[in-house]
């Protein structure tokens, strides 16, 4: 258990830069706030957006490239092996049923809006 704690601490800290950017990008992206406003060419967060989906603007712009797409690819493998090895060690030093009801909710949650937003 020890070595799956520090691969966790070790994936995490180098991972995590990306991550946050990537989540931080994929909020502003849910919003629709990375297009270009009417009037202006391609915007900050247009241009980091390229990064998170790998399109290039209309103005042909983009700040990815094949060895971004890999960094993120292991970025993203990355950040599922931390999330398992987080819940093992949730599952093994946390409060089991608080840690058993916080995964089924997390589960459960996001199936139940699917549902809603189907119902719609």
């Amino acid at each position: 258990m020890k070595l799956l704690r520090y691969l966790h601490l070790y994936l995490g800290c180098l991972f995590a830069p990306m991550l946050l950017f990537m989540s931080i990008s994929g909020i502003w992206q849910t919003f629709g706030l990375q297009m270009a406003r009417p009037g202006q060419h391609d915007g900050l967060l247009a241009h980091l957006s390229t990064i998170h989906t790998s399109w290039a603007l209309k103005s042909g712009g983009s700040l990815t490239s094949p060895a971004m797409k890999w960094f993120v690819v292991i970025t993203a493998s990355s950040f599922v092996l931390t999330i398992i090895l987080g819940i093992i060690m949730a599952l093994r030093y946390g409060r089991g049923k608080i840690v058993v009801l916080a995964l089924f909710s997390g589960v459960a949650v996001p199936v139940i809006l699917v549902l809603l937003a189907i119902k719609h």
